[in-house]
């Protein structure tokens, strides 16, 4: 393992920022050359690593030639085709930069091909690569690229770039593999970037990891490579990784602070998230757009509340006031943290919006017990012909389900069908959850067989919902499909199922599922062990609830309750009153329900004698 560290996490509305909005310069050097350069010279614009070495394009580049007559050239042309006896590399390679049409680069690939191909001069072709890259021509790009003369360490680069761009991982990662091994040709620090970037999409820990130790040998390091390298082990979700790396850097930007704090974000860790942008502050560095994402989500998660108010008044105000992105992560915290009519201002303040925006709100009023309000808005979002996404689709059936509007969540069945959307799981389980919600568990399981993967939370939905409408033994069977399957269960399956079974007093299965719970330690929990008591209180093995309870060790508020009802419908009152009384002096306040319970009928009890 390359780092350790003490941290670690466990692992939705924001993306770590993309290192490719950062332009490595080619520096005056050879065509081979892999000194690095610094954030400063960093753009998004792909043919900006492409120039001559030397070169700079200005204005009086270009006058050297305007003795030709420009009358001849297509009035409808953007970029003027050539001259005969065009040779000025430099001036073509900024014509390649700045050409917008297709026909005009098709024109100047001819000029290429004829001036320049016996000479060789690579850099020119770099830029004609970059020019059909940008113009979305990887074939075209290929073909310069596999015709090519000599390439150097900017044509693998571009090529490699373009491959991942266009979504085609595995030959972007051959491209890797065989510049690896081209003869004089040294990966700089814009390949390494590119490469981790790639790494990161594809979760290619092991190629991730070897691209690091050559960047380590051959002493890359600077603070671009570095970002890389922290986006790369937070994609892969190593935390351990992604501090001790984070601990050793010597300089840190907004981009190095932004990345950590989205990972710790996004993987769980709220709270070191927002001890991250506290000690980003301390020490100077101004927020982002980025920053102000993550920790707004962060803040959401935790229910941080209080610095959620102040990022919003001291940052976002400044910083972001009209960013989408900003304002659609401030809607989703406030409604996390229960202030939906904050949620609402804020939504209704902003001048623009996109489908996220209004996911987040529908989800805020959903997640807040609002279920109508949720359908209202909905219903605004069809009339100006926003599209929904899957995000949206969820949130609006579970408000459906809260209220048991049965009727509109059909109508939203109809659209996920109409627009494939049905074969996603997220939306595919939420529809058996709002199924089973208002009663129609037949329709919850044609929905189970129609989705083309079932994990275990579809699986686990499904049973859940037909042990909440008192469908037992249909949720025993599923039980068994779903293990005839190979999905195993986890915590919430088992604890759905032992309930089905106390609920029916079906000891024998319930012993047979609680032998199935032991080969899994990491199922056993205290959501498991609270189960485990109902369904032996239920079924009046209260020894056994009894071992079960002093093997927790961890024991819940639910886990006390169940112990105490399984004593009193057992006629064990005193075992009650006692474990009442542990209870207490461990500093858990009783539940009402539970000793209203044990009072009423111990005194039921004291009468009847």
């Amino acid at each position: 393992m390359l780092f350790s560290a003490s941290t670690s996490a466990s692992t939705c509305c924001c993306t770590i920022p993309s290192l490719n909005t950062f332009r490595f310069q080619q520096q005056p050097s050879t065509p081979n050359s892999n000194k690095t350069t610094t954030r400063k010279g960093y753009s998004n614009n792909q043919t900006a690593f492409c120039l001559a070495p030397n070169a700079t394009v200005s204005a009086s580049t270009t006058t050297r030639h305007r003795s030709y007559q420009y009358s001849e050239w297509p009035a409808t042309s953007r970029v003027p085709p050539p001259p005969p006896h065009f040779t000025d590399p430099v001036l073509l390679a900024s014509l390649l930069q700045s050409c917008n049409s297709s026909t005009d680069l098709k024109t100047l690939h001819a000029v290429v091909l004829k001036c320049f191909f016996a000479e060789s001069v690579t850099y020119v072709f770099n830029n004609l690569i970059c020019a059909y890259l940008r113009h979305g021509k990887l074939e075209e790009a290929r073909k310069v690229f596999d015709g090519m003369p000599q390439r150097n360490v900017v044509t693998w680069t571009a090529m490699i770039d373009g491959y991942s761009k266009f979504g085609l991982e595995d030959e972007a990662v051959r491209l890797v593999g065989e510049c690896a091994v081209e003869d004089g040709v040294v990966m700089n620090a814009k390949t390494f970037v590119c490469v981790l970037n790639l790494c990161s999409k594809r979760v290619d820990l092991g190629l991730g990891r070897q691209i690091h130790a050559r960047i380590l040998k051959g002493n890359w390091r600077n603070v671009i490579v570095d970002s890389a390298v922290l986006h790369f082990y937070c994609e892969c979700g190593d935390l351990d990784a992604v501090f001790c790396l984070f601990d050793r850097m010597l300089e840190r930007d907004v981009v190095c602070w932004s990345t950590m704090i989205m990972a710790c974000s996004q993987h769980g860790r709220g709270d070191l998230a927002c001890e991250l942008f506290l000690q980003m502050l301390h020490q100077g560095v101004l927020p982002n757009r980025f920053t102000a994402c993550g920790v707004l989500k962060a803040c959401g998660e935790e229910k941080a509340l209080g610095l959620g108010r102040q990022l919003h008044g001291s940052v976002v105000k400044k910083i972001c006031r009209n960013d989408v992105f900003v304002g659609t992560c401030l809607v989703d915290m406030y409604g996390k943290c229960g202030e939906i009519i904050d949620a609402r201002r804020v939504f209704d303040g902003m001048r623009k919006r996109n489908t996220v925006t209004w996911s987040s709100i529908i989800a805020g009023y959903a997640r807040n017990g609002l279920g109508e309000e949720a359908i209202i808005l909905f219903r605004i979002m069809k009339q100006r012909r926003i599209v929904s996404n899957d995000m949206t689709i969820v949130s609006i059936l579970r408000s459906c389900g809260s209220i048991q509007a049965l009727l509109t969540g059909r109508e939203i069945h109809a659209l996920t069908v109409k627009n494939s959307m049905q074969s996603n799981e997220f939306v595919g389980t939420t529809l058996m959850w709002f199924y089973c919600k208002c009663g129609e568990s037949r329709t919850a399981s044609k929905v189970l067989r129609q989705m083309p993967l079932r994990d275990v939370v579809s699986w686990t939905t499904i049973i859940s919902g037909h042990a909440f409408l008192g469908h037992e033994f249909e949720a025993l069977e599923f039980l068994k499909e779903m293990m005839e399957e190979g999905v195993e269960p986890n915590s919430y399956t088992y604890s759905s199922v032992l309930k089905a079974c106390g609920n029916v007093k079906d000891i024998q299965q319930g012993k047979l599922i609680h032998s199935f719970a032991k080969k899994n330690p990491a199922s056993i929990n205290v959501v498991v062990g609270s189960a485990l008591i109902y369904m032996y209180g239920r079924c009046g093995n209260v020894s056994e609830a009894i071992q079960v309870f002093d093997s927790m060790p961890e024991r819940s508020l639910v886990t006390w309750n169940s112990m105490i009802i399984g004593c009193v419908k057992n006629g064990l009152y005193q075992e009650a009153l006692k474990f009442m009384y542990q209870m207490r002096g461990e500093g858990i306040e009783v539940d009402d329900f539970v000793f209203s319970t044990v009072i009423n009928t111990c005194g039921d009890v004291s009468r009847a004698s």
